[in-house]
Parts: structure tokens; sequence; C-alpha cells
């Protein structure tokens, strides 16, 4: 079950044959989750644990901004983008790996514990 806190990202895929990575921060608090990379995408969005299937449940909006391009190569145009994330992944540990696709391309993403937030 991921706690509420900070989080580091890691970003791995493949664009044109060659390795791309990437990196972002996300914050986790009662069920919420907002997050950025360092070129300016944003993405909020929801988390729950499914104790059942013993699965972290995600949805999230990925908002790419204007020319905004990610480690794919999805390009978001003139205009920007706005793509869904949905998606569950097993790990209860400070550090986890899931594999999502967006926009139709696979990316490997490692999810890092950083500390609890703020008081």
């Amino acid at each position: 079950m991921l706690e509420d806190g900070i989080y580091n990202l890691r970003f791995a895929a493949t664009h044109d044959g060659e390795p791309e990575d990437g990196s972002g921060l996300a914050v986790l608090r009662e069920g919420k989750v907002l997050g950025s990379d360092p070129l300016g995408a944003v993405f909020t969005g929801t988390y729950e644990f499914d104790a059942v299937r013993q699965l972290n449940k995600i949805r999230l909006r990925l908002d790419v901004p204007p020319d905004g391009v990610l480690v794919t190569g999805f390009s978001a145009g003139a205009s920007g983008a706005t793509l869904d994330i949905v998606g569950a992944f097993a790990g209860s540990a400070a550090e986890t790996t899931a594999f999502i696709q967006i926009a139709g391309a696979p990316i490997g993403v490692q999810i890092r514990y950083l500390g609890p937030l703020p008081s």
C-alpha cells in the first residue's frame, strides 16, 4: 500500500530505438495525487489500495504543455495535450516498479518513497 508522502519518479522508455529517461515528483495525500516533471507536464488524480487483490490502483490525468515531448517521443503539439492514465500495480515497499502505456507506448516507472509530508 502506498503511504501518503513525497515520491521520486523515474521514467524509462524507448524512442526511435534509443533509450530515453526522465524524472518527476509526486505528492500523495488522502487518496489524491499531484505531480510534475521538470519540463512542465503535470498529473493529477487518485489512488487507492485494493486489499483483496493487493494492488495499488491509480487514475491520473496527464497535462502535457504546448510543444512538450514525453520520453516515448509523443509530442503534445502547439496546443498541448491531456492524456488519461489508469492502472494498477503490486508493491508496498519503499521502492517499486510498474509498467504503463501512455498514448500507446510502454513506459517503465520506478516509484521511490522519499518521506512524509510536512505537518
